[in-house]
């Protein structure tokens, strides 16, 4: 039987699907993504960017008017997904 893994987050995840931006700078459009889960430290992101050459941090932009923001750090990157943690 296989063991489930003990989840260490400090806040509970909300699983969601919600379409978002990512913005890396002043210079850069920013690019579409899908918040997959939620929690008050961070999030799981699917971004249409390609993950090799993602900077570790960047804005979240969840609202077009640009009402509710996070400065992000990437914390993992896998084939899909990037896990990110807030800063602000």
């Amino acid at each position: 039987m296989l063991q489930q893994r003990q989840d260490k987050r400090k806040s509970f995840r909300r699983p969601m699907r919600r379409t978002a931006e990512v913005v890396f700078g002043p210079h850069t459009p920013p690019v579409r993504c899908v918040i997959w889960d939620l929690s008050d430290g961070g999030a799981r992101l699917a971004i249409a960017h390609p993950l090799t050459g993602l900077p570790r941090t960047f804005t979240l932009v969840l609202f077009k008017n640009a009402t509710v923001q996070h400065h992000c750090e990437v914390v993992w990157v896998d084939t899909l997904y990037v896990g990110v943690r807030f800063l602000s």
